[in-house]
Parts: structure tokens; C-alpha cells; sequence
């Protein structure tokens, strides 16, 4: 004897789980693709601030922080971060370095660049004199 209602929902869990993976699977690449953004955001930081330290000491010329920065990301930022650029701008006060690139992509998705650009800046070492030997001292 055969009751019925019993197997009329056959296959809807199957089909709960193919409407249910798509969802699941954009937000496992999507916290993902965060952390490749957040890692190559890390390694960008990073270069700026190697060339902001380089370009510092007294002497140092812009060629010097850009080369500093562009070295890092050839180093650390080799496979995340993509077409790495530099730019370095020091003066008599200032070092500036801004380092932007492209994190990778999980899916191929045209139009969808991650672009990453990080600046860092921090004022030139000078050689100062102390106000004892400017003949005011005690």
C-alpha cells in the first residue's frame, strides 16, 4: 500500500543547494578577492614607505626613493602586485613616493581592476645647529 504525500517532494533539496551555491561561492571569492586587495595594498604601502625612507637623508635625490620603492615591489610585491608604478617627489622639505599597481583578479571578470595607490610622505632630514654654539648660549 502506497501513501501518498510522502514522496512529493523528491529533488528539492537539490535544487535549494543549486540556487543556494552560486550565492555561496560569490561571497567565498569575494572574501578572497578583499584579501588579495588588502594584501596588495599591504606590499604597496610598504614600497612608498622604503621610498620615503630612502629618499630622507640629506643628499638623497628622487632617483634614489623611486629606485628604493621600485625594488620593494619587485621583491615583496612580485604576483600581486601587477604593472607596479612609481613616483617619487623630493624637495628641501619633503619626500613623497605614491605606489600604484593592480591586485589580482579571482575571476575573470572584464572591467573589474582592483586598482591599488598608496602615498607616503615625511618631512627631509636637515642638519640644524645647536642654539648653544649660535653665541646665545649660558
Amino acid at each position: 500500500m502506497r501513501l501518498r504525500g510522502l514522496g512529493e517532494d523528491t529533488g528539492s533539496e537539490s535544487v535549494g543547494l543549486a540556487v543556494l551555491f552560486p550565492i555561496v561561492a560569490l561571497l567565498i571569492f569575494s572574501a578572497v578577492q578583499g584579501g588579495l586587495w588588502w594584501y596588495a595594498h599591504a606590499v604597496a604601502a610598504q614600497a612608498a614607505q622604503a621610498g620615503v625612507d630612502a629618499g630622507r637623508p640629506v643628499g638623497a635625490a628622487t632617483t634614489t626613493a623611486t629606485e628604493a620603492a621600485r625594488s620593494f615591489t619587485n621583491r615583496a610585491g612580485r604576483g600581486v602586485l601587477s604593472a607596479p608604478e612609481v613616483q617619487a617627489a623630493v624637495t628641501v622639505e619633503t619626500v613623497r613616493v605614491t605606489v600604484s599597481g593592480t591586485a589580482p583578479r579571482v575571476l575573470p571578470i572584464p572591467g573589474l581592476d582592483v586598482r591599488v595607490e598608496v602615498s607616503a610622505q615625511a618631512s627631509k632630514e636637515r642638519f640644524t645647529v645647536p642654539l648653544a654654539a649660535e653665541g646665545g648660549g649660558l
